[in-house]
């Protein structure tokens, strides 16, 4: 399977902490692939870097064999239209209505007409069970479960060949995992996307991955499917259990 990100000994510090520390991994053509990590592990930040949002002190992120830190200003514009993302905060423009934020991307890069711009934010916005009664609300007028499923909405409504998503359905509850989870993988068979998520929740990573990558000490500690992955926390899981128990039974 052909590989279309490949981040090789990527280190980038943050307030002078170390947050990456020679990390690598690659994500196939068509897979969606997790980075699993708990919180403040800079799984948000590694995310950036393969979008090419941020630059790495050390270490390289390619796309399709571009390296993000040396390629001209022109091939990063044509490669951005093929690249979708959802931030962890959502990340909408703040004076803008939600209809305006989804149809952003179509007015600025399609010569669709108006009334085709419509038909496509439909679509997108029913997709992920947008209320259209809310069309012309700002931002901050709706909770962050919302804005994030509005997010999702605009991330694929050029149909991007690459994903990038931070948390997508963090805080939105089992149901909301379950429908972001089964939209996101409808979209990448439709479209033959490749997705790179990064999660700090084990169940959803477990319900979407192809493969999972666990952050941890700045790296990709661990890696498999995401069948593997899931044994793999289990025993980790029993192992810090028995070494409590055997702590407690210890004398003082």
């Amino acid at each position: 399977m052909d590989i279309v990100l490949e981040v090789r000994d990527l280190s980038f510090r943050f307030d002078g902490r170390e947050i990456l520390q020679r990390l690598s991994f690659r994500l196939r053509r068509g897979e969606i692939y997790v980075v699993l990590g708990a919180s403040g592990s800079g799984k948000s930040i590694l995310l950036r870097l393969c979008g090419g949002l941020l630059s790495p002190e050390k270490g390289s992120v390619e796309i399709d064999g571009l390296d993000l830190a040396t390629a001209s200003k022109e091939a990063l514009q044509a490669l951005r239209v093929k690249m979708g993302f959802v931030f962890q905060e959502a990340a909408l423009i703040s004076n803008m209505s939600i209809y305006d934020n989804v149809a952003l991307p179509l007015r600025y890069h399609t010569r669709l007409k108006e009334p085709q711009v419509q038909a496509r934010v439909s679509e997108k916005m029913a997709l992920f069970e947008v209320d259209r009664k809310d069309d012309q609300s700002i931002p901050a007028q709706l909770s962050l479960g919302l804005r994030k499923r509005v997010a999702l909405a605009r991330a694929i409504i050029l149909e991007p060949e690459y994903l990038f998503l931070d948390e997508p359905s963090s805080g939105l509850g089992p149901e909301a995992d379950r429908l972001i989870g089964k939209i996101l993988k409808d979209y990448r068979k439709k479209v033959g996307a490749s997705l790179l998520v990064v999660s700090s929740s084990p169940p959803f990573a477990f319900t979407i991955a192809d493969r999972i990558g666990l952050l941890a000490g700045g790296r990709i500690a661990a890696e498999g499917t995401a069948q593997e992955m899931q044994g793999h926390l289990e025993k980790m899981k029993k192992w810090s259990s028995s070494v409590d128990a055997v702590g407690e039974g210890a004398p003082c």
